[in-house]
């Protein structure tokens, strides 16, 4: 019987206002409040709440067989609390049916993992505390931002307690092996990795409402074809199926179908005895022996590529990480909580995708809150904040 596990990744960061020059020492309200009220409720109305509704209705509709995942960054359960504390019960009410598992992730959607351990263990002992806060939940599964992943990231996360970690199949790190396998990190054995079958994954995220793909229009039962065709030996255990929360309602709106498509799939996988719903924290109660696998630089979920040039592939993102990380040591002493939780914020990747070249003249599906005309302005406006914030973290 195949596994599978259905995760959702959610985080939206607070964004920028347009910070002039001339602003550097002399305001220091960063963040757009009238833009990130607007797409915290705008994403509540269209995703989040009627997601959340059709999720729990579908908990109740089939008990203890469908189960999911979320990994919901600090940033996105901040803005929840402030624009649209529905939002939050609503996610109450999903984990009170013992079928939804919260992950761990990181406070601000952050890449400090591509900087080093310790900035990133800042990042992941301030989303526990917020989780437990929040929702009265201890994960022992993780999901990094962007899913990134390396043998040191996972070594990292295994001295955090961590036992599961999400992450992506990338192709040129698996060669001829499959994503559909326990694996394991090399250097913390006990820390079980599920690996994401991105292509099954793209089916929908990018070709769901392509009128050009020959498979167009996707059903759920054309989808379930898709997975059995996946494992024709019969032997590969698990089917790791991890999207953004947004693709439901706002990358594809409801008139195209979307939600009658999760919940036509989910129906069906829960009544076909050839398939069964788990929670990455199940896998640690299956009797399966993992195989290692090595990742020793750090892979992700962008594009074809699995690697981490959306954020710092370009000299703009490379001199903007730079300088950001710069200001650690004067973070670890400054006792200004507003500058130092801006400068936690200026950590998401979100940030740096503003400032990417890799999708420039290209529609995508990540890039639909763009806010600045070229990667040159969005680095521009973000360098100025960070001066900013220096100089305050410099002050007290």
């Amino acid at each position: 019987m195949n596994k599978i596990c259905f995760h959702f990744q959610i985080s939206q960061p607070f964004r920028l206002r347009t910070y002039r020059f001339f602003d550097i020492n002399q305001s220091h309200d960063y963040f757009d409040e009238y833009q990130n009220h607007y797409l915290a409720q705008r994403l509540a109305e269209r995703c989040y709440l009627p997601a959340n509704k059709m999720m729990l209705d579908l908990i109740h509709k089939h008990p203890k067989k469908f189960k999911l995942s979320y990994s919901i960054s600090g940033s996105s359960i901040m803005l929840f609390k402030s624009y649209c504390p529905e939002v939050i019960e609503s996610f109450k009410k999903l984990i009170e049916t013992g079928c939804v598992e919260i992950t761990g992730n990181t406070f601000t959607h952050s890449i400090a993992s591509l900087h080093d351990k310790e900035a990133f263990l800042e990042q992941v002992r301030l989303q526990e505390k917020l989780l437990k806060e929040t929702f009265g939940v201890k994960p022992v599964s993780f999901c990094n931002t962007e899913i990134i992943y390396s043998d040191d990231i996972g070594e990292w996360l295994g001295e955090a307690g961590y036992d599961v970690v999400l992450t992506e199949g990338a192709r040129h790190i698996l060669g001829w092996k499959s994503p559909q396998y326990l694996y394991c990190n090399p250097y913390q054995t006990d820390v079980r990795l599920l690996l994401r079958s991105y292509r099954l994954c793209d089916d929908i995220t990018l070709r769901f409402n392509d009128h050009s793909w020959d498979q167009y229009p996707l059903t759920a039962e054309k989808y379930i074809k898709f997975l059995d065709h996946t494992n024709t030996n019969g032997d590969a255990p698990f089917i790791n199926l991890y999207w953004d929360y947004e693709t439901i309602g706002e990358h594809y709106t409801a008139e195209t179908g979307i939600f009658d498509f999760f919940r036509s799939l989910i129906d069906k996988l829960s009544a076909n005895p050839n398939y069964s719903f788990i929670t990455p924290k199940e896998v640690l109660k299956m009797d399966i022996n993992p195989a290692t696998m090595h990742a020793p630089w750090p892979i992700s979920c962008s594009g074809e590529e699995k690697d981490t040039n959306e954020w710092i592939g370009n000299v703009l993102q490379q001199e903007a990480f730079t300088q950001l990380f710069k200001l650690e040591p004067l973070y670890k002493k400054s006792k200004n909580k507003e500058a130092k939780l801006s400068w936690l914020r200026l950590q998401g990747a979100d940030h740096f995708n503003f400032m990417s070249s890799k999708w420039f003249g290209h529609r995508f599906v990540k890039r639909n809150f763009e806010v600045y005309p070229s990667p040159y302005q969005a680095f521009i406006n973000y360098m100025n904040v960070l001066n900013d914030i220096k100089i305050q973290l410099e002050n007290k």
